[in-house]
């Protein structure tokens, strides 16, 4: 009788064992689930800043900006540095791959003149094949066109592909 009830006992204490080791399985998953989750909203949230910090390179940019007397002008580019570096960087393969690849990566960086209609200048082209993803980023910028010493109106387009 004695063998029996140990029996019962040792039957019980491993059910609750197993029971215990499921429940604990369930819980595992159910937690990696939810990190997965906010690891994939943590990497997008990073790709935007990414995107962003792009953007403000870009326009602090000094081979671009607009200066007058030696004193920088926020958010106004130079209609001559633009098509002089557009022109530089996309005849010069070292230049961008060396040189401007650290700081702008996998990007499309373009200026669209609004007003007075005008151009698309291509500052940097260096897109990513078979891209997962693309942050746009746009920004109203002042163009100063030193030849007719008038200011005119453009977009900046950044597109960031990861």
């Amino acid at each position: 009788m004695k063998n029996k009830k140990s029996q019962i006992k040792m039957f019980e204490t491993i059910a609750v064992l197993i029971i215990f080791f499921v429940l604990i399985g369930f819980g595992l998953v159910f937690y990696s689930r939810i990190q997965g989750q906010g690891f994939q909203e943590k990497q997008e949230e990073n790709f935007e800043l990414k995107a962003i910090q792009t953007a403000q390179l870009v326009s602090f940019l000094p081979e671009i900006q607009c200066s007058s007397d030696g004193i920088i002008i926020n958010d106004c580019f130079d209609l001559l540095k633009v098509k002089a570096l557009s022109e530089i960087i996309g005849n010069d393969q070292k230049l961008r791959t060396e040189y401007y690849f650290d700081t702008f990566g996998y990007s499309e960086i373009s200026i669209n003149q609004i007003y007075p209609p005008g151009s698309i200048w291509t500052i940097y082209e260096n897109p990513l094949d078979g891209y997962k993803t693309k942050s746009s980023v746009k920004i109203p910028i002042s163009l100063y066109d030193a030849k007719k010493r008038e200011y005119g109106f453009g977009v900046l387009n950044i597109d960031v592909y990861g």
